[in-house]
């Protein structure tokens, strides 16, 4: 009698554990799904662009500068890729963090004939998304963030760390199970 007691008190030890790391796992995840911060930015043209405006869209950011050879080589197949998808809720927001502004996107985006909005970068939406501490002040370009419908941060890929920052074809795959 004692020792099926003790089963049945230690079968539900074990449940009760389950459930409990079961529940704390679901917590994490949503605690790892970060929501998207807000930005107020300027683009190249000097307008202004709030994030607010993208509500309920699939969003890139993709902070570059204009010297970069791996941004000047995706620039073609971001823009293809948001020809392609934009009709689906889906938009790029190209962000320079170039010193000389302006100046220098300009001819970068004529050049590469970008339809997508691209913005002049500043040090807080580099520190949202980017991850920069003043322990690790800097990031490597070009660097990707994927956000969805909700607001979400869906995907962050930094060049030499993730395929996903230079790699069209890997990025599109995810865009695609965010559309």
């Amino acid at each position: 009698m004692r020792l099926r007691l003790w089963l049945n008190v230690g079968v539900f030890g074990v449940l009760l554990a389950w459930c409990f790391s079961a529940v704390s796992s679901a917590q994490d995840e949503v605690e790892r799904r970060r929501q998207a911060e807000a930005f107020v930015l300027p683009t190249w043209e000097g307008k202004i662009l709030k994030s607010s405006d993208l509500k309920g869209q699939v969003i890139m950011l993709e902070f570059f500068q204009t010297w970069c050879p791996d941004c000047q080589k995706a620039a073609p197949e971001i823009e293809r890729m948001y020809e392609q998808y934009k009709k689906r809720g889906f938009t790029v927001v190209g962000i320079s963090h170039d010193k000389e502004g302006a100046k220098v996107v300009g001819p970068y985006v004529k050049k590469y004939h970008l339809t997508y909005p691209v913005v002049i970068g500043d040090l807080s939406i580099a520190v949202s998304y980017t991850g920069i501490t003043p322990a690790k002040p800097s990031f490597r370009i070009p660097f990707v963030v994927l956000i969805d419908r909700k607001g979400f941060i869906a995907g962050q890929f930094e060049e030499g760390k993730d395929k996903e920052a230079t790699d069209p074809k890997l990025l599109e795959a995810l865009i695609k199970k965010l559309l």
